[in-house]
């Protein structure tokens, strides 16, 4: 790719907020242009998107210059954040440069090429294959109330497919759709103006009046014209000639060699007017199926998945209004500290997730640690946000050397030596260690949200860090919010007086059908479906997913729920039932490693887990296994809505998925496991002091007293030191 004028080509790779160094351009946009870049905290490669300044804005673009590039990036990421679909790009992390210019990064796609490209020279079922999946994304965010507005090849990327996935819609090695660049999305209801890319504009857009799914649809019939004739069916040098076809002539079909019906739906969706057009994507799916005489699924297990795992956030309004206002207190310098309480599966953890994107795109950096309930070292939920705060902070020796007792990779992330602090015994060493935190807080320029999920399970000394940080907060730019199950640890409070508090309920009815209606469409507010929703769940969230995704498994898909007569109950069983069931949906060959995980703890420790798998056969002793591809396993269990990615993090989706898979592990198959994963973990991270709480909990599981002696110990030095 030839750079622009303004293409930032560096000769050396530039660091952004500390933590993500760019390489090369891989492309631009209208809002902004798109870098590989490395994350320094994980050692992964991401795409990182950079706002571009008003004079950098391209002619391709065509539209209302009055847009703000900043905004639309924030609007950009705030609307993929809220989404989470295989066929719509999945954003990682936010933030602001030295200058203040915003960035925002996300999944790379190795080795992609636009929608035309891949479609080039393809049989006809292969470019059905690859439109399909552009519409059940579609399908997707009009459900969730959003039109995209900037539908084109460059924004409708196709990634190869992993060696071994098998065939997508019946269609082997298409690759799989990626749509991308949301700058110009916005709500159905809101969506007037003359904004886009003009080629793939309907004639409603260039008039400026409300331009909802059937305008993005109309995208959709441009993409395809152009994936069947190779050109786009307005493009000329002059844009007056290209605002007049667009408003006066329709594309002549007949040319293109496809069957008959499938020129009929072209003509459907390039239809000038919006009455004669589709207003759905699920319609066209269905027609393109019948077009062609095969099955085309309008759903799939992983685009279902997309409506269940990332359904609307509801009945939490006034607790997030609670949050956001004390947000906004905390960027004004008059932080606090909050305690978020709740049973499992209330919606704790989706509250927080609502939180931290609307603390990004206002400017603080968020850092978000996990308490693990056995294993867990220390400090446990406090090693991934010092991690982060290691990175951008210019340390000193004598800081870096204290955090080195929590971050035994402190020297790779700094790219330096560092000593030793001296030791102490462990009440001044842990003063000494929560003075040093709350100096390097303190040297933050900017606002900072601390997040902390699982509370129950923090240690005393994780909680007195808390307190001890609580203190500052009043004068600073800075909110500590935690969550926790108060049927676990009631008295959490009493030992953080200081913090607020707030307590999640369950969702009333109403609040119910609006959750029921966002993962169903319209028959997600019949009688029937409530009725028993209601009876089911009594209100958690949690509960409401797990039975609408059983029922969507009977009756085939969403949009059949309601269509049939529903069962007096679910299962029996209850949720344990639900639980296995989902579990089920994990291919067999990939059981025994989500089982080993399961065992190794909720957070999924990949590099410990690549450690294992030259070791598959162990896994599975009554076959021969050939060694499991990582990425492979994440998929699918992905794919299941057993495990998901929270930001640069794979986690089990809820901790009763991991209950659940122990709740079946007989004691000696457990037994067997822990000291796999304990030999994996010695050599995953080689240096024995490095992870040895955790290698002393499962060298004990394991019923090796010898090992757990020698890591109990060393842990012990650790924590004196």
């Amino acid at each position: 790719m030839k750079p622009g004028k303004h293409s930032f080509l560096p000769s050396e790779p530039l660091l952004l907020g500390g933590r993500y160094r760019l390489h090369n351009q891989l492309g631009k946009g209208g809002m902004g242009n798109v870098y590989r870049a490395n994350d320094r905290l994980t050692g992964q490669d991401v795409a990182l998107k950079r706002v571009i300044t008003a004079d950098e804005l391209l002619a391709s673009t065509y539209g209302d210059t009055s847009y703000n590039p900043r905004l639309a990036l924030a609007q950009e990421f705030e609307a993929l954040a809220s989404l989470r679909h295989p066929h719509i790009i999945a954003v990682l992390d936010y933030g602001f440069d030295d200058e203040r210019q915003p960035y925002f990064t996300m999944d790379l796609l190795e080795n992609a090429k636009t929608i035309v490209e891949a479609g080039h020279r393809q049989p006809l079922a292969a470019k059905i294959t690859l439109l399909v999946q552009v519409l059940q994304a579609l399908a997707y965010i009009h459900r969730r109330g959003l039109v995209h507005r900037d539908l084109k090849p460059g924004n409708v990327l196709v990634a190869p497919t992993l060696p071994g996935a098998g065939s997508l819609n019946g269609v082997a090695g298409v690759g799989v759709v990626k749509v991308l660049d949301f700058g110009l999305s916005v709500d159905i209801n809101k969506a007037t103006g003359t904004v886009g890319t003009l080629y793939y504009m309907a004639p409603e857009v260039l008039r400026g009046v409300l331009a909802g799914p059937p305008a993005d649809l109309y995208a959709v019939g441009v993409l395809a014209y152009e994936l069947f004739a190779g050109h786009n069916p307005f493009r000329d040098s002059d844009s007056v000639t290209v605002l007049d076809r667009i408003l006066n002539v329709t594309p002549n079909v007949a040319v293109l060699e496809v069957p008959q019906p499938v020129q009929r739906l072209l003509e459907r969706l390039l239809a000038k007017e919006i009455a004669n057009r589709y207003t759905s994507a699920d319609e066209v799916i269905r027609d393109l199926s019948a077009a062609i005489d095969q099955p085309v699924p309008v759903e799939t297990e992983a685009t279902r998945e997309s409506f269940l795992q990332a359904a609307r956030l509801v009945g939490r309004e006034a607790e997030l209004k609670q949050l956001t206002e004390a947000l906004s207190q905390a960027l004004d310098s008059r932080g606090g500290a909050w305690l978020v309480a709740g049973e499992s599966g209330v919606g704790k953890s989706r509250l927080l997730d609502e939180l931290r994107t609307r603390a990004l795109v206002r400017g603080a950096l968020v850092l978000r640690g996990q308490a693990v309930s056995d294993g867990g070292s220390p400090y446990e939920e406090w090693r991934y946000p010092l991690r982060q705060l290691a990175l951008i902070t210019d340390l000193s020796p004598d800081q870096a050397a204290i955090l080195k007792t929590l971050l035994p990779d402190i020297e790779r992330l700094l790219g330096r030596a560092v000593p030793d602090a001296p030791a102490l015994d462990a009440q001044a060493a842990q003063k000494r260690l929560f003075a040093t935190v709350a100096e390097i807080v303190s040297q933050q320029a900017t606002p900072l949200l601390i997040l902390l999920e699982d509370l129950h399970w923090s240690g005393a000394e994780s909680l007195a860090l808390l307190a001890w940080l609580n203190r500052l907060a009043s004068g600073r730019s800075l909110l500590l919010v935690g969550n926790y199950r108060d049927d676990e640890r009631p008295e959490l409070p009493t030992l953080l007086p200081e913090m607020s508090h707030i307590k999640l309920h369950r969702l009333d009815n109403e609040a119910i059908a609006r959750l029921s209606e966002s993962m169903l469409g319209v028959a997600g507010r019949q009688a029937e479906v409530l009725s028993l929703l209601r009876q089911e769940t009594e209100g958690n969230p949690f509960f409401v997913v797990e039975v609408v995704r059983a029922l969507a498994e009977e009756a085939g898909q969403l949009d059949k729920i309601g269509s049939r007569a529903l069962p007096t109950h679910v299962f029996t069983g209850g949720l344990q039932r639900l639980v296995e069931r989902r579990l089920n949906r994990v291919p067999a060959r990939y059981q025994p490693l989500l089982q080993i995980a399961a065992v190794a703890g909720r957070a999924l420790d990949l590099k410990a887990l690549a450690a294992l798998t030259p070791y598959s056969s162990l896994l599975s002793p009554h076959s021969s296994v050939l060694p499991l591809d990582l990425e492979e396993f994440l998929t699918a269990c992905a794919n299941a809505a057993v495990v998901e990615k929270q930001g640069d993090q794979w986690h089990f989706a809820h901790d009763k998925l991991r209950t659940g898979l122990l709740a079946n592990l007989p004691a000696d198959r457990q037994q067997q496991f822990h000291r796999q994963i304990a030999q994996a973990i010695e050599q995953a991270y080689p240096g024995p002091a490095t992870e040895s709480t955790r290698l002393a909990h499962h060298w004990s599981a394991a019923g090796n007293r010898l090992k757990e002696a020698h890591y109990a110990a060393l842990a012990g030095d650790q924590a004196l030191s």
